[in-house]
């Protein structure tokens, strides 16, 4: 019998394997083990998310995923609370 040691789920465990247009292989953040970084509270910073975020490919189409399916977190270097931006 083999057993496999879990592990904590990276950012890219997060992010939606449904998207038929292939963005997310192309993501800065693809990867990155600091997922909490992603998802802060409204009061924390979210400097370290906004500058990988900062030189993305896929910033733009990153934002707007999170608009058109109501996402919270940090999407495409902006916070975002449901799919309305709260902060840039």
């Amino acid at each position: 019998m083999t057993t496999t040691a879990l592990r904590e789920p990276t950012l890219a465990d997060l992010l939606p394997i449904s998207d038929s247009k292939d963005y997310w292989q192309h993501a800065a953040c693809k990867g990155d083990p600091n997922h909490e970084a992603w998802f802060p509270y409204p009061s924390q910073d979210f400097d370290y998310a906004r500058k990988i975020c900062a030189g993305c490919p896929i910033r733009r189409e990153c934002a707007e995923f999170a608009t058109s399916t109501g996402q919270s977190g940090v999407w495409g270097g902006h916070e975002f609370d449901r799919g309305k931006m709260i902060r840039e």
